[in-house]
Order: C-alpha cells, then structure tokens, then sequence
C-alpha cells in the first residue's frame, strides 16, 4: 500500500505579535545586570498576562511581623508600552526611603500567606490602599494577590485589581503567578550576581593595593658594587605575590642577596612577606653568616604560629674583592652558577627544610668561589614550575639550557629566560610568581 507523508511545514511565528514581544523581551533580559531594570522590562509582558486596572507589588522581606513596603504602585490598564511609564525609583537602592506600612487588606493576606482572589471589595476606608489609591480605590472590586517565594517564603507579592466584580480568571491567575515567581527568581539571581560583582570588586582593589604596598617593599634599584652587576626581574601571578628578594651591605664591603618565596599567593601570602621583611630588619648580627641568619628568622616566624604557610629562602653574602661567597638554603629552589664557559653548576647544598615548619631549624652553611665571568642565578619556583596546557613542565633542565645559551651577563640572562617560557607554554599567563635575582662577577673594580 502506498505511504503517505504529511508534508512538513515552517509556522511562521516572525509576525506573531505576541510571540514577537516576548522574544524582544526574553532578548533584552538577558542583557541586563541591574535587578530594577529587570523588573522594567518584564513588568509590561506580565501585566498583559493577568487584567487588571491597578498594579501594586509589595515586600515584607526582613521587616518586622505585620509590617510591609509597597515598592511600586502603577494605576491604569496594562500594555506593552507600559515599560517607558515603569517607575524609574530603585527599591534596592532607596529601601529605607520607602514608608512602611501595616494592616489593611495587605496586612491580612500576608498574615495568612496564601494566594488569594478576593471578590467585593471594598477599599475606600482600607487605611493604607484608601490613601495609596485614593479616588481610584472604591472603583476597584476585585483583587488577585500573587506571592513570590524567596527561600520557601512568600516574601514578595503582585497584587492586581480589577474594577470588573466578576472578574476571577483562574487560569490567568495560573499563569500570572507562574511569571511573578519566574521574574523573582530572575531578579533575585541579578541582585545576587551584582553583591558577587561588587564584592570582587572590592576585593581586587584591595588586592592591587597589597601589591602596590609590596612591590614598594622591595629594592627601588640593583646594589652598585664595584666589580659586580646585578638584574632582577619581579612578575607577580593575577593575585599579589609571595616571592621576595633584597640586598644588603655589611661594613667591610660585603653584600648580601636573599630571596624567598612563601607558600601559595594572595593577601596571605603578601602577609607573610611583610612579617619576613620587618623579622629581617630586626637583626643585628653584622657578622653575615648565613646559617645564622637563617636560624633567627625561622625562629621568629615560627613564634608567629603561620598556621600552614612557610617560606622557602636562599641567602648567600659575597666578598666582592675574592668572589668568595657563603650560603644557606631553606627548602628553596637549588640557584645556579652560569660559569665564564658556558656551563652551569647546581648550588643544591647546605639545605633544611623550609623556614616556619619546625622550631629549631640547625642550618648550615657551605661556600664556593665566583670567578670573573661568572653569574650566580638566583629563581623561585614559579619558573621551573611553569606548565603548560597539558600539564607538561618547563624544569630545571630548560631554565638551565636557557642559561648555557645567553651570555651570562644579568639583563641577557632575564630576558633569555623569560623567552624561553613564552615559547614553551605559548602564553604570557602566569600560574605563580615568577623572580629572577642575577648577580655577575666582572672583575672590573
């Protein structure tokens, strides 16, 4: 037997005048960040959804029992233009201009809760919609009451009036509650969305100022000694960093490097640094012994309790007239030697743990000689940590590639290095902290 095929067809839904003045509005909603623009512009599309000759919306949200707020009131039939004679008042933002009220029609359907359709009735001594409406409110017979839930409660309400007393369309009261409650839930998420909003707004200026505040902390420039060049290079992760670093001098004409990096990122960490940098600026020991050194600030952080956080640190004091130079390290990240032929040598020694996790740290100390051409390379873990979308790491072994293919000298080791993360991962993104601190022996007193 032969097979027949209904023959499919395209309603044009293009000219629908309803169909085409919501898609208009379901388009400009979802542009929107302001809740009060929200309820312009959805307001006109339910009013046309339930008659009515009077509009009122009213919120007891965190008011006392029996107590309420009518936080618009809109006389007259209903339209699509309705949205250009919206009131441009903000109930979010002039809350607490906005009279409170108690009793009435109003006061008893909140009280009881409930959706109500009320026929009969009579407004004109109601104590608060007697004076709201005034000449308007003995015309109106017919009152449907709408709640929108909050958390499970009826905390805002639609109320539409009608002068028809025979008024009592279930199903337009059906679907006018249906779109109440969706336009709460929609404004409700916009009012949430903009507390979201200003809050990381909030918060990232005063993270920007807690990295202002850091960076003000370290060197304004590289230590000028004779024989020596020094480069640095300080690139903070998208939140205000834990890597430090400074230079200091001792009366004989030695000088010292630290450089330190504290456990995760943020205003935490920023926290730590500036502990560290006050606990630094308290010693007075002029002798320079790293191990020394060391030992008091992990004493002192450790007084501090750091609930979780430490610091990995590397410091070293060099003589400048034999290159000689003496180091401790905690926990940090083995610095290199890029030697005057090119090759690179590991300063994994005189290791403990990081500074703040135990006590009593018992650091040592360990030396090794800096010869003309020669370039101590000092980092933090936020360079051979570098990953890229795949996980794969940058490593000890191309930072050291890196060196072996610049010059040695302090502003072409950096750049040599930051080059070479760029063209591992592909981006100028930074996962963490990035420090470089290079210091090269020229031998040119």
């Amino acid at each position: 037997m032969p097979t027949y095929h209904r023959p499919v067809r395209d309603i044009d839904l293009e000219n629908h005048p309803r169909i085409g003045k919501l898609t208009d509005v379901m388009r400009t909603i979802s542009t929107l960040t302001e809740p009060a623009e929200m309820i312009r512009a959805f307001a006109p599309w339910i009013s046309t959804r339930t008659t009515r000759d009077y509009f009122i919306s009213v919120s007891k949200r965190d008011m006392p029992e029996g107590q309420y707020k009518l936080t618009r009131v809109i006389p007259g039939s209903p339209s699509f233009d309705g949205v250009r004679r919206q009131p441009a008042a903000n109930p979010w933002e002039t809350w607490d201009e906005i009279p409170t009220h108690e009793g009435g029609i109003i006061g008893e359907i909140l009280r009881l809760g409930k959706p109500r359709l009320i026929e009969g009735l009579e407004l004109g001594n109601d104590p608060v919609l007697g004076v709201v409406m005034g000449e308007d409110a003995p015309r109106m017979k017919m009152l449907a009451a709408m709640p929108a839930f909050d958390n499970g409660e009826p905390l805002n309400w639609s109320l539409s009036f009608s002068t028809d007393p025979e008024w009592d369309s279930v199903g337009q009261f059906e679907s006018g509650m249906l779109d109440v409650n969706l336009m709460g839930t929609a404004t409700r998420n916009l009012v949430v969305r903009k507390q979201i909003q200003d809050l990381n707004d909030r918060l990232s200026a005063q993270l920007e100022q807690i990295a202002r505040i850091q960076r003000a902390m370290l060197p304004e420039k590289s230590p000028d000694v004779p024989g020596f060049e020094v480069s640095t290079s300080y690139i903070t992760s998208d939140e205000s960093g834990g890597d430090y670093y400074d230079f200091y001098s001792f009366p004989d004409g030695r000088f010292g490097v630290l450089i330190a990096d504290v456990s995760g990122h943020g205003a935490g960490a920023a926290t730590v640094v500036a502990m560290l940098r006050a606990i630094i600026n308290c010693y007075e020991a002029e002798d320079g012994d790293p191990a020394l050194f060391a030992d008091y600030c992990n004493a002192k952080l450790s007084d501090t309790r750091l609930s979780g956080n430490f610091i990995t640190a590397f410091f070293c004091v060099i003589d400048p007239k034999t290159g000689r130079f003496v180091w401790s390290r905690a926990g940090h990240n083995p610095p290199r030697v890029r030697r005057a032929d090119g090759s690179v040598d590991v300063i994994d020694s005189a290791g403990t743990l990081p500074l703040g996790i135990i006590d009593t740290l018992g650091a040592t100390s360990d030396s090794g000689v800096l010869g003309v051409g020669d370039t101590l390379v000092l980092y933090t873990d936020g360079i051979t940590e570098l990953r890229t979308s795949g996980g794969e790491l940058f490593g000890e072994a191309r930072l050291d590639a890196a060196l072996e293919r610049c010059t040695g000298v302090p502003e072409c080791v950096v750049d040599t290095v930051h080059k070479s993360m760029f063209a591992f991962t592909g981006s100028m993104t930074r996962q963490d902290d990035q420090t470089l601190v290079v210091v090269r022996r020229t031998g040119e007193a």
